[in-house]
């Protein structure tokens, strides 16, 4: 019978690997290198990713397509094929002023299959800087693109969103109320493409500056990992910047929103390495993965008890 080491050594993936931590409340990127030992490499200084694809749906979407969960009406609103012949046979444009109807029954808008054909990784580091035109006559402007410090500035190990929002927000309200379905689709697809070479750059540019990782994969969880459009982002990023040997993992689909789950299985991964906990903790809203932090990281709060193995506590 094979011993918990062996069987620890056949799971895949396998320690160490980078993490992506993608929802409403994290965007982290870490090294984790086993269960408890994680070290933070970047994290957002505003707000996280998936809060930003929230605000940006409400903006975006007209009103009869928004429903939770918006990230999920944002990738099927951006990506569905229907849109674009019904906008073609339209005479006007649509008012965006409250109050207006917009033509789109849920016979029309049904989830299709998406189409990433027209979408193109960036294979220099300066190509993910710049904004790319639109028919429309707007650009979205890649987050910290412009940061003080130039090219050093915008190399700094973080994430932010709240500039990209704003300027999703000023765009949406700027004076022409005309906005078409055709406008809103496109800028759909560009917030999402912008947002995910923003999170692609800084795994990018921790691989090409460490030299002691010794990975091959990088493990992407939370709610915003199920976007199908990130995948193929990441995926298709990582390839055109020399990094086909990189895996990328990701849990199903329809297991990436449920906390329950993600709960239930740190508990059962806590457990088999050998953590429990006494009764008289109390919660904790929030605290680092990272050792080094000031909390000192996943067991840093007390309460843990740690078994040698042989089912006495050390």
């Amino acid at each position: 019978m094979a011993n918990k080491a062996q069987e620890s050594s056949q799971l895949e993936p396998a320690f160490p690997f980078l993490t992506v931590l993608v929802s409403g409340g994290h965007t982290m990127l870490l090294n984790s290198t086993s269960l408890t030992e994680h070290r933070t490499l970047a994290e957002t200084q505003d707000i996280a990713i998936g809060d930003f694809l929230d605000k940006a749906t409400r903006a975006i979407l007209p009103p009869e397509r928004l429903r939770p969960p918006f990230g999920k009406a944002l990738e099927e609103f951006a990506f569905c094929s229907q849109i674009r012949k019904v906008d073609e046979t339209m005479t006007e444009n649509i008012d965006i002023e409250k109050g207006s109807e917009y033509p789109l029954s849920e016979e029309v808008i049904q989830p299709s299959e998406p189409d990433y054909s027209d979408y193109s990784p960036p294979s220099r580091r300066q190509d993910e800087l710049e904004s790319r035109s639109t028919q429309w006559g707007w650009a979205l402007t890649p987050p910290l693109a412009e940061s003080k410090g130039g090219d050093k500035s915008s190399r700094r190990m973080v994430y932010s969103f709240a500039g990209l929002l704003t300027s999703i927000e000023r765009l949406v309200k700027r004076p022409d109320p005309l906005f078409s379905l055709r406008e809103r689709q496109d800028l759909a697809r560009e917030v999402q493409r912008v947002a995910f070479q923003h999170l692609a750059s800084r795994i990018l540019l921790y691989l090409e500056s460490s030299s002691t990782f010794t990975g091959d994969t990088v493990v992407v969880s939370g709610g915003v990992a199920s976007n199908s459009f990130l995948r193929h982002v990441l995926r298709s990023t990582l390839d055109a910047r020399g990094y086909q040997h990189i895996k990328l993992c990701f849990p199903p689909i329809e297991l990436c929103t449920d906390n329950a789950l993600m709960i239930a299985w740190a508990a059962i991964e806590m457990h088999r390495a050998g953590y429990t906990s006494s009764l008289d903790i109390g919660p904790i809203r929030k605290w680092s993965m990272d050792r080094n932090a000031a909390d000192g990281g996943i067991l840093g709060p007390a309460g843990w008890i740690k078994s040698n193995g042989n089912g006495e506590e050390n």
